[in-house]
This record gives structure tokens, sequence and C-alpha cells, in this order.
């Protein structure tokens, strides 16, 4: 697509951004209010970035029983969402996708379980229907029969069905522990044929899909740092098989601390083996390498992700990082703070891309990569108050994180009482507030320069394809409605435009938000805001607007 070649530079621009943002103190009371009229200025002409073509995600998930029904595809196109990840998070480092089955567990006799009807054909079915794509997250973890570290050559075999050719005669050959992963055509053709009458085990691979799926980004492993390197638990918490388990914990935290085959160089080095193995299969694949996410996660060890770029950054495409954010109360600090989370991305964004841009400069040799954001949510198992909160938070991170140049965000996840409900599909605050940035724009539409004059009140602006204006407020502030006097330089915009309201004053229908006509608008109006909720405002080109 014309739009990735943008993107391999785009994350660069956040620079401008940090330029326009003031640092504030980590944490904020809850009762701190909007004080007074709130101005927001939008230029037109000076373009921020734009919504990579893969942007808009959702995490899926092997195990979810309810993923196969299909019913949330819909959905989704309703939210502008089109790529989905896959098979999950930590599953993935023990997920064989040509056998839809999990290796044991960290050398235990526990297998995860991996529902019906979530095999890769399956999900190559569903992803065909919502018209979309994946990025995938390959097994680093555990070979075939999980006697040992994943093996290139399996993940080498997965791009060959996704991007291969029935045709294509390259060997992929043996593993390292004899298994044998044949030729991109074998692989390929099984993707294209019909099951077969008598099935040979295969026949969730027989798909009747002769074109090319052609999956672009692929991760190499899960949160790797956490495979019991740096002595956090009892032997970590992401399968790595690069160091032998032996299945008591308090052995294999011995064993594992600081164990040279779990380093991040040892990763670094096997990123750049099962790159070359997969982009041998297809060369326009992009290759991703896992890091601590900056500031907060360097408990992990500042020299992963150092370590980790010197050495592979010449053999991949782009970095991934997780975001889990929002700080949680006493006495018990099982309560999210909301006020935390709804300042996150004013707060800890522009320190986490600035971070990763000086590694990209000092340990990768200056060279530009992509970001992609593939684990996404508020702090995990933390009790909220308002649900309404998830779905602000959910819509100005989605809208900054874009805006910063990531080309990809991956809400964790499907399925979970912020998103869908497993159950019935019945969609939950998430989903209304990622909505609102489909609301505000889509795929490929341009991100301009917005600025707010209080950061209780976010505003991201967006250059549409039809020439509108898309102007997304969010009111961060619980109790009091904001008065947002709104200024566009640049072209004319017209007077009468839509209205999309998202909040507790303002219910959307059983999917969808309604859209409503605003008038008196212009280069110059003012709009009110109600507590605690979203507006999205499309703008028409005026007279004399190009």
């Amino acid at each position: 697509m014309n739009g990735d070649r943008v993107a391999r530079t785009c994350v660069l621009s956040v620079l401008s951004v940090l330029a326009v943002l003031t640092a504030t103190s980590a944490s904020r009371a809850q009762d701190e209010a909007i004080g007074g009229p709130v101005n927001v200025t939008v230029d037109v002409a000076k373009t921020v970035n734009f919504m990579a073509p893969r942007a808009m995600g959702i995490h899926t998930s092997v195990y979810d029983n309810a993923f196969h029904r299909g019913q949330w595809i819909p959905l989704l196109k309703k939210d502008g969402i089109y790529t989905l990840r896959y098979p999950g998070g930590g599953y993935s480092d023990a997920y064989h996708w040509s056998t839809a089955q999990m290796s044991a567990w960290k050398g235990t006799k526990d297998k995860g379980y991996v529902a019906p009807g979530a095999d890769f054909g399956s999900f190559v079915k569903l992803v065909d229907k919502l018209g979309g794509t994946a990025i995938i997250t390959v097994d680093y973890g555990a070979n075939l029969q999980g006697t040992g570290p994943g093996e290139p050559a399996e993940a080498a075999a997965w791009v060959a069905y996704a991007n291969g050719k029935p045709g294509d005669t390259r060997a992929i050959g043996k593993d390292s522990v004899g298994n044998d992963w044949k030729t991109v055509g074998y692989w390929a053709t099984m993707r294209a044929s019909q099951p077969l009458v008598k099935d040979d085990g295969y026949n969730f691979l027989r798909i009747g899909h002769p074109a090319q799926v052609n999956i672009k980004y692929w991760e190499i492993g899960n949160e790797i740092f956490g495979n019991g390197y740096y002595a956090k638990d009892n032997g970590g918490y992401e399968n790595d098989a690069h160091a032998a388990y032996s299945g008591i914990a308090k052995e294999d935290a011995r064993t594992r601390a600081h164990n040279p085959k779990l380093s991040s160089k040892a990763y670094g080095e096997g990123v750049v083996a099962f790159s070359r193995a997969m982009k041998a299969v297809d060369p326009r694949i992009g290759i991703g390498a896992v890091l601590n996410t900056p500031p907060a996660d360097d408990s992990w060890g500042r020299d992963w992700n150092s370590s980790v770029l010197k050495a592979c950054a010449p053999d991949i495409d782009f970095v991934i990082v997780h975001w889990y954010t929002g700080g949680l109360l006493p006495p018990d600090y099982k309560k999210l703070d909301a006020a935390s989370l709804l300042n996150a991305p004013f707060e800890e964004l522009p320190q986490m891309v600035s971070e990763l841009i000086d590694s990209f400069k000092q340990d990768a040799g200056g060279k530009q990569l992509q970001l992609a954001v593939t684990e996404l949510g508020s702090r995990p198992y933390a009790q909220v108050d308002n649900p309404v909160v998830e779905g602000l938070f959910a819509a100005d991170s989605y809208a900054s994180l874009a805006e910063d140049g990531a080309v990809n965000i991956d809400w964790l996840e499907l399925h979970s009482n912020v998103f869908l409900e497993a159950k019935d599909d019945s969609p939950r605050a998430g989903y209304f507030g990622i909505q609102m940035v489909h609301k505000l724009m889509n795929l490929r539409d341009v991100f301009v320069k917005t600025t707010s004059s209080d950061h209780l009140l976010a505003a991201h602006a967006a250059r549409r394809a039809d020439g509108s204006l898309g102007l997304m407020l969010i009111n961060k502030d619980p109790k009091n409605v904001a008065t947002v006097r709104v200024k566009v330089s640049g072209p004319t915009v017209g007077a009468v435009g839509k209205r999309f309201q998202w909040g507790p004053e303002n219910p959307p229908t059983q999917y969808d938000v309604q859209e409503t006509e605003a008038s008196g608008l212009g280069n110059s109006f003012a709009v009110t805001v109600p507590a605690y909720s979203i507006t999205v405002l499309n703008l028409p080109a005026g007279d004399g607007a190009h």
C-alpha cells in the first residue's frame, strides 16, 4: 500500500508534537477541574502525521470461545478496525499454527486451551469477511515438540502459508530438531486446496484460498524480556525455552536469572535468524522486535532496548511496545485512578516516543523504525468506578498514538468487559471510544496541528480525503461542562456540519453513535462538551476551500 512507505518515517514527526506539549506532574487530584473557557486552535495547513493503513487494530486470542462466531465483524467495521493481532499475547510463544495446538507451558504438563474455530485457517476466513488484514506474533519460545526454543523455519513456513504461491519450489528445509518444513509452495498449495474427503489432520489449513493473504507485519515473540533473565519472579512469566525448564519454579528462578541464553543480546540475535528465514520466503514483509515500554517498564532491565537494537536493527522494520497505564488508589490499590489514566496520553506518550526515537538514533544507527503498540489498555485487573473513563482513554490513546506515528494499535482485547462482551458481542465503553476516532477520520486521512489550552480537554483534528475537517474534543473533567472556543486557520470551513456525541448524557444506539446536524460552525465558533464525554465535529469545506 502507498501509505506503508510514508509510515516508515512518520514516527519521527512526534518531535514536532513534543514542541507543543508541556510535561506535568505524574499524578493529579481527582477533583481537578477545567478552569473557564478552553481555547482550541487548528492549523489545517500544518500536517502532523497520517492515520497509517493498519493503525486501527484489535487483539484477538486463540482461547476466545466467541471468536469463531464472527458476529463481531460488522461491529469492527463500525469502529474502522481492520487489523487483527493473532494468535494472542503470551500464548504466541507456545502456539503452533501448523497444528493449532500449544506446547507444554514452561516445562510443565500444562498445555493452554485453544478454542474451536480459532485455528489459522479459520482466522484467515474471518479476516477475509472483515475485509482486513492481520499482524502475526510468531512463536519465539518453543519448538513444535515443546522440547526447545522456537524455530525460524516454523515461522518461515507460516509466512509461506500466508503469502506464498503454490508453484514456489523454494525449500524451507528442516529445523534444528529435524522437523521438515518442506517448500514455500507446499504450504501455499495447502492454503489453496479444498479439504480432503478423509481428513489427514491438516484440513483446517485447506481453505480453498488460492490468492495470497499478504500479511505484512510479523512480530518475533511476545514480551520476551519477561523470560526470567531479569529475575523478577520464579523463572519469568513468558515462555522461552532457549534455556531449559525444570518445571520447578524455584529451580527455574535460579537457573534462568542472568542466563546468557535468555539475554537481550541473545533475543536480538534470535530476531536476526527469524527475520532472515522469514524474509527469504517473502522479502516484502516487515519484521518487528519486542522492546520494553519506556520509561515505566525499565525495571525489566535498562539494557534490553539498547542491546536488542544493536543486535538486530539492520534486520528489522519496526519495534513493538505494550502500553498499560493508569495509577491505582489506596488503601487496597485495586481501584483505578481515573485521573491518572486520562492524563496518560498527555503525560506519558511524549516521553515514551521521545525515548524510543533516542534509542533509534543511539542504538539502531539512526535507522527510521516504525512503531507498533500491539497491546493497549488500562492497568490490568483494576476496578473502574465509571466505565466511561475507559472509552475516553481509548479514544484519546488511539488518536494520540496514530498522531505520533504508530503503524498499528491493538486494544487488548476483542472480547472483554471494556470492548465487546463475549456472551453476545454487546459493546462496552472502549468500543464506543474507538468508534469516535473513526467518526473523526478514516485510514490515510491526515492529522493537522491542534492545540488545547487545558490538558483536561484533549483535541485532535484531521484533514479528511473529501476535503472536510474532523475535530474531536474529549472532556476529561468528571463534573464540569467545557466551553470550547475553536479557531481554524487555513481554508474556509463551512458553517453547517455533522456532530457525534458520546458520553453519559448521550447514550448511543445499540452499536452506533448517532449523527446530528451541527450549525454555527466556521473558522471561529464555540461549542460545549459535557463532562466525561467526547464530541466529534465534521466540518465541510467552505466556499473557496481547496
